[in-house]
């Protein structure tokens, strides 16, 4: 099958395009036919090495964790038959979609929202996840409760803002001066520009959603109402969400130890400080499906790469300022770098 994949730990250079074998379904799982996927930041940082310790890759590996695409086989009583049109986060240990065949378990699928292209559907589920888990479980987001999110424009934030309106949050949102339009049109109750202004002359915060984190993560901390909440989604996996991708308890503290300051400066606010993995949920999946198609929830396409241009999509993303997500198309349908 026609895959890109990755020849080894490093820079664009590692990022290859060719054939490789297809894979094996097992029998508990289902085969997909993949149409199209998207891309996000976190695979710049598994393709430099920085996860290898947690999930060391066997070369050559095949990224991508977004899918949309059709149903080709199934197993008897698994909700699904060939033709079905699907979508799915693949889990972070058995990425692979960047390729035309993928083998998922049915608990991680579910039917694509009708009425998107298989391009829209590929850009929702890890952000459309992480920030539904985010919200809903971590954060325990309240309507009424103010809250901050961080890269308003981007793949997270387009997302998160639509979400969080559907919850019920008074939202406020940061993005640079050419995209304080889209923040009002997504719902966002205050648009920042953080060109020129402080998010925190807008505060305090009962949530604060960090996709940049860094620099912003004790500012963000620092601008939370007493009993807030901070979710950082960029390299601040706390205990929590490393036993949640299967680490024992004793490792996944010893591995979010870098983070405990921030627990600490949260605390100090009678607040809470989490650091997310996004888990992959079929259910969940089936949930937002049906926000889409009653209207509560639109993708947000930046621009569409065909499969063997993969690196010029990561240079693309890794460059920043990306309005909505990044697609790749499997099936060859697009053109190159097509914006929507």
């Amino acid at each position: 099958m026609r895959a890109a994949y990755l020849s080894g730990y490093g820079d664009q250079s590692v990022v290859a395009y060719g054939s490789l074998p297809e894979p094996a379904a097992q029998e508990h799982q289902v085969m997909v036919e993949v149409h199209a996927a998207s891309i996000n930041p976190v695979e710049l940082a598994i393709r430099a090495g920085h996860y290898q310790q947690l999930m060391p890759l066997n070369f050559p590996h095949i990224p991508g964790f977004d899918i949309s695409g059709v149903v080709l086989t199934a197993p008897v009583g698994s909700g699904f038959q060939r033709g079905d049109e699907v979508y799915a986060r693949l889990p972070s240990h058995s990425a692979g979609a960047y390729a035309e065949r993928v083998a998922i378990t049915p608990a991680l699928l579910a039917r694509k929202p009708a009425g998107l292209t298989h391009y829209e559907a590929a850009s929702l589920p890890t952000v459309a996840l992480t920030t539904w888990q985010a919200l809903r479980e971590r954060a325990r987001l309240q309507p009424g409760e103010r809250l901050l999110i961080q890269a308003g424009a981007g793949g997270v934030g387009s997302i998160a803002i639509q979400l969080a309106k559907y919850l019920g949050a008074h939202v406020s949102a940061t993005a640079g001066s050419a995209n304080q339009a889209l923040l009002r049109q997504l719902g966002a109750d205050q648009a920042i520009d953080y060109s020129s202004q402080r998010f925190e002359d807008f505060g305090p915060y009962d949530v604060v959603y960090d996709a940049v984190c860094g620099a912003l993560t004790e500012r963000g901390i620092a601008s939370l109402a007493p009993g807030g909440r901070y979710v950082g989604l960029v390299g601040l996996s706390d205990t929590s969400a490393l036993m949640s991708i299967g680490l024992p308890e004793a490792i996944a503290r010893a591995a979010a130890a870098g983070v405990q300051r921030y627990v600490d400066q949260a605390a100090a606010r009678d607040g809470e400080f989490h650091g997310l993995l996004t888990r992959p949920d079929g259910a969940q999946l089936a949930e937002l499906a049906a926000l889409v198609e009653a209207g509560r929830l639109k993708p947000v396409l930046d621009r569409i790469y065909p499969l063997d241009q993969l690196a010029a999509a990561y240079s693309a993303l890794a460059g920043g300022h990306t309005r909505g997500k990044i697609v790749i198309d499997i099936s060859g349908q697009s053109g190159q770098g097509h914006a929507q």
